[in-house]
């Protein structure tokens, strides 16, 4: 950095997204990575769940079309290098098994998310955390997780939607 404000403690995540992103077919034209806290996600990853795991079933149909799997990435403190690593390893991973992925799960910090704009990642974030509202929710509500969508349902949405479930 040569001047201006100082250049966010997650340009290296945020970089390493970029680059992991952008050797996968399905997400090369990857343009805009969001980060946030948002308080649904993040209190889903409060919850005693073994790192490595994926924050939410699929639970709605537009979960699975538009957000898809979100792995949970173990924590790390924020601007980490080894969090950025990880992550990098999560984009290659679900990549080589064909189901690319557009966001991950920051345990503890938050959800990262990218696409070909800024419009389409909101897309993807909002759906994001009202899905993590609505898991909660029932939860709560049922005093027991919600059922997840059957393989199916899922697989009709992959056929018919390409959805990369």
């Amino acid at each position: 950095q040569t001047g201006g404000d100082r250049a966010s403690k997650t340009i290296a995540l945020h970089s390493r997204i970029y680059g992991e992103a952008g050797r996968i077919a399905a997400t090369a034209g990857t343009r805009c990575v969001i980060h946030t806290h948002s308080t649904h996600c993040v209190a889903l990853t409060l919850q005693d769940a073994p790192p490595g795991g994926e924050l939410l079933p699929p639970i709605t149909p537009y979960f699975v079309m538009k957000v898809g799997h979100v792995p949970r990435i173990a924590y790390q403190r924020p601007g980490a290098p080894e969090a950025a690593d990880a992550v990098a390893q999560a984009i290659a991973r679900y990549g080589e098994r064909g189901t690319p992925i557009g966001a991950v799960m920051l345990e503890r910090l938050g959800p990262n998310v990218w696409h070909d704009s800024p419009a389409a990642a909101m897309a993807v974030l909002e759906e994001l955390e009202e899905t993590a509202r609505l898991h909660w929710m029932s939860r709560v509500a049922a005093q027991a997780a919600p059922a997840p969508l059957d393989e199916a349902r899922i697989e009709e949405l992959r056929r018919q939607f390409g959805a990369h479930w």
